[in-house]
């Protein structure tokens, strides 16, 4: 059987579409985020790891690309609701550079277009040119939440 060597890209072409991607985000398209990590010390959790009330850290700002789901109206025996979701697009060197050091995680609260949307997950998808040492972005994945099932002071508008 005949082996295959990896695609070899340099470390510096890499960190060139880092930066023109970056550059791409932050500067051209300009869209942010506020992200509501929970406080993990203030959160009080029973038996099962469950929490009634979760508190959350003071939100801060994150640039990302951002694919918003159209809304869906779910008709039951309660009456109507709209669900909705979002994709976001981070570039992985910007989060963990510079004072920010944040990996987005299950539960956080994420503050965009006048709504609050909850992380379901995330994911790792794209590696630049196939190699695991050079990941480029982390999706995440949120659904809007209720303002109502959150303890977190509203805004004013």
């Amino acid at each position: 059987m005949s082996q295959t060597k990896p695609f070899f890209i340099p470390q510096k072409e890499f960190d060139l579409i880092n930066q023109m991607n970056e550059e791409l985000i932050d500067e051209i398209i300009g869209q942010s985020v506020d992200i509501y990590k929970v406080n993990v010390e203030r959160t009080e959790d029973n038996m099962y790891g469950e929490s009634t009330a979760k508190y959350y850290d003071i939100g801060f700002r994150v640039n990302c690309l951002i694919e918003y789901a159209e809304p869906e109206i779910v008709q039951d025996e309660f009456g109507a609701d709209t669900n909705s979701s979002i994709e976001m697009f981070f570039q992985r060197e910007n989060l963990s550079s510079g004072s920010l050091n944040f990996y987005p995680e299950t539960g956080d609260i994420v503050d965009w277009n006048d709504y609050y949307w909850e992380i379901n997950g995330t994911t790792e998808p794209q590696l630049f040119a196939g190699h695991p040492n050079f990941k480029h972005n982390i999706v995440a994945t949120a659904h809007r939440s209720r303002l109502s099932s959150l303890q977190i002071e509203e805004r004013p508008r």
